[in-house]
């Protein structure tokens, strides 16, 4: 009996291949660290010239913190991971797969722009944490699921413990801001042991081999 390919299966494989070095999460969970404990600062910092100063710098080095980690990336997987793995081409969203991304971006967007404007000020600083804490954890599961990547599944719960946890301790945006840098911790150190065990299992084959 002939058995057909999976072609779901070869199509999604690019993706996991992509994912298999724990490169990317290492690089998001720096940013998020960068991003949460910068905010952190900004908090703590008294009201005048170098206040002024620091919020208008801070929110255009955060921009360009994602290009950055996004080539950082990049290169890294040039000197470990080719090498080792193979490159591999990532296939580009269909257009079905772009509009669904619009779609639920702009659902996320308008379901927190309710809850802002029908919300209390301190109502909705109290709110965020944990609504934060289900859009990343829903993230992470989405990703686990479409990758076979079953260590995002605990990242998911983390995020979810983490987003009800912090949200519990009613500190407002800090909470917030914590959330994210205990959660890039996390994912820092997740992707590093990932890619300390793929460079262990994978050697940098001999030239001409």
């Amino acid at each position: 009996m002939t058995q057909f390919p999976n072609l779901k299966e070869i199509e999604d494989r690019p993706m996991r291949s992509w994912n298999v070095d724990g490169l990317q999460e290492m690089i998001m969970g720096v940013l998020w660290i960068l991003w949460g404990g910068l905010w952190l600062i900004g908090q703590e910092l008294p009201k005048g010239r170098l206040y002024q100063v620091y919020w208008l710098v801070v929110p255009v080095m955060l921009a360009l913190s994602g290009f950055a980690g996004n080539w950082v990336v990049g290169r890294l997987k040039q000197r470990v991971t080719f090498p080792r793995a193979g490159y591999v081409a990532l296939r580009e969203p269909t257009r079905r797969e772009r509009i669904g991304t619009a779609v639920l971006a702009i659902v996320v967007a308008l379901t927190l722009a309710a809850v802002v404007v029908r919300s209390r000020s301190e109502a909705v600083e109290h709110m965020i944490t944990p609504v934060v804490g289900v859009i990343l954890s829903l993230s992470f599961v989405v990703a686990s699921l479409k990758q076979r990547a079953p260590h995002f599944l605990v990242l998911a719960g983390v995020a979810l413990a983490l987003g009800i946890a912090f949200g519990a301790l009613r500190t407002g945006w800090s909470s917030l801001n914590w959330l994210f840098v205990v959660l890039g911790v996390v994912a820092a150190i997740s992707g590093a042991i990932r890619l300390s065990r793929f460079v262990r299992e994978n050697g940098v084959p001999a030239e001409g081999a």
